[in-house]
């Protein structure tokens, strides 16, 4: 019961999607992290199907690169591409370290945030229009998990900045060794369904998120909700750019 609850704190939590289902549950708070790559199979799978529906049943042509590109972040409510354009300001302003945690918190958008967001339509757009003929979707459906992955060892292993809702919670290695192990399932299957190609794909995303974590969590000497979502936008778009070349 402990799981579910949490699965359903993270989906209300991290998503937009319809959850009548709102428990909370203190004991329950710490797998909140466990369930994130569980939410990211809900995300993937409703990417892939949604995409399928595009291009296989309404045809939209050119639209359904557009839809692609842009339903991780309306299925997410935009959550983490708020953390995205949050972080760009922040680390984009090459301020000291102090401004750049004020500039963190600051609800207002500034210059960096939005060519950071203009930058990442205009790869994430290029790249999903390869995924906008029939068949080529349904690796998509692993990507959200890789890249949750990532954030639930990030904030069980790393640092948090003193602002961060994640300051009083603790990374146990039971929770840390169940990520991995979600990790590994995801990319091992995903290798055998569709080639060593998208499995390849699945490791570049993680070292993207690896590379994005570690140049923000070394400037800002922590990780917080946003980092957290700043390294999983960035490692989705490079992962659509590596599938798109496969």
């Amino acid at each position: 019961m402990k799981l579910i609850r949490a699965f359903f704190m993270c989906l209300g939590m991290f998503t937009s999607l319809p959850c009548p289902y709102r428990p909370w549950d203190e004991d329950a708070r710490d797998w909140m992290l466990v369930m994130l790559p569980v939410v990211g199979l809900v995300i993937g799978a409703l990417w892939a199907g949604l995409a399928w529906l595009a291009v296989e049943v309404l045809h939209l042509s050119s639209i359904s690169a557009a839809l692609i590109a842009a339903l991780p972040w309306l299925l997410t409510g935009f959550i983490h591409l708020d953390g995205y354009m949050d972080t760009c300001d922040a680390m984009l302003s090459w301020r000291p370290l102090e401004k750049r945690l004020e500039i963190l918190k600051d609800s207002h958008t500034g210059a960096f945030a939005v060519v950071g967001l203009g930058l990442l339509m205009l790869f994430s757009y290029d790249a999903a229009a390869t995924f906008a003929i029939p068949g080529a979707y349904a690796p998509l459906v692993f990507i959200p998990i890789v890249s949750r992955c990532g954030s639930a060892l990030a904030v069980l292993t790393l640092k948090p900045i003193g602002h961060s809702q994640y300051a009083a919670m603790e990374g146990k290695a039971a929770q840390r060794a169940a990520v991995v192990g979600i990790w590994a399932v995801a990319v091992g299957v995903c290798a055998l369904c569709f080639g060593l190609g998208p499995g390849l794909c699945l490791l570049i995303e993680t070292a993207a998120y690896a590379l994005a974590m570690t140049w923000v969590y070394r400037t800002l000497q922590g990780v917080s909700g946003d980092v957290a979502g700043f390294a999983l936008t960035v490692s989705e778009c490079v992962a659509l750019i590596a599938m798109a070349q496969m």
